[in-house]
């Protein structure tokens, strides 16, 4: 009996294993979509209501119609002109509203487009307990003391400050974009870069 439960445990999280970078992706689509329908339903409701569209046909032209802004947009701001007059923009208006810029930053190191604001992969113990988190450098306070972001996952655009003693810091050697698949995937692969030694000296 034993060995039929064990047998069948087993299984279950072999398939849960594999399974589960499936589950991670349709959440993170699910999210994103949710994120779309929502930002969208006003002009879906003006297309059913204006043109008597039933809601898929209104959403699927309200999809189009985002993907053919975004793509109209990205080709304006490629150009000399067009990146100089979002550069004006930015810094008259979007610079001032209130955590902008800090989220501008984080997305664009999440998408490989910056550099440097995420200095150094970092797990910080929690004073008094065994517990250690993933975080990123931003800054350097001083000679003993950093800023950390921890992100939350699967959205790395939230997340929360610290500012620690670097006694509570391990410093991981891996890049960026490793660590940032992982916060993604919510904490799947960290095996490959979390060493087991680094906790165990962190709980010392």
């Amino acid at each position: 009996m034993t060995k039929i439960r064990n047998f069948i445990f087993n299984i279950f999280i072999g398939g849960f294993i594999v399974l589960l970078p499936i589950i991670i992706i349709f959440h993170i689509a699910q999210w994103l979509f949710n994120i779309f329908e929502q930002n969208t339903q006003p002009l879906t409701k003006y297309m059913t209501g204006t043109f008597s569209l039933s809601e898929p046909m209104a959403m699927m032209f309200s999809l189009v119609t985002v993907f053919i802004v975004f793509s109209v947009i990205g080709m304006i701001v490629r150009t000399q002109m067009g990146g100089s007059l979002y550069a004006f923009v930015e810094n008259v208006t979007l610079n001032k509203i209130p955590g902008y810029i800090t989220i501008k930053d984080i997305i664009a190191q999440i998408t490989g487009k910056q550099k440097g604001l995420f200095r150094k992969v970092v797990l910080v113990k929690l004073s008094n307990t065994e517990i250690s988190l993933t975080g990123f450098i931003v800054d350097e306070l001083s000679e003993n003391h950093s800023t950390v972001f921890i992100p939350c996952g699967p959205n790395p655009t939230t997340g929360f400050i610290v500012h620690v003693n670097n006694e509570a810091i391990s410093v991981m050697d891996i890049s960026v974009e490793t660590a940032m698949k992982s916060v993604i995937s919510c904490g799947s692969g960290s095996s490959q870069f979390v060493p087991v030694t680094a906790l165990i000296n962190q709980s010392k």
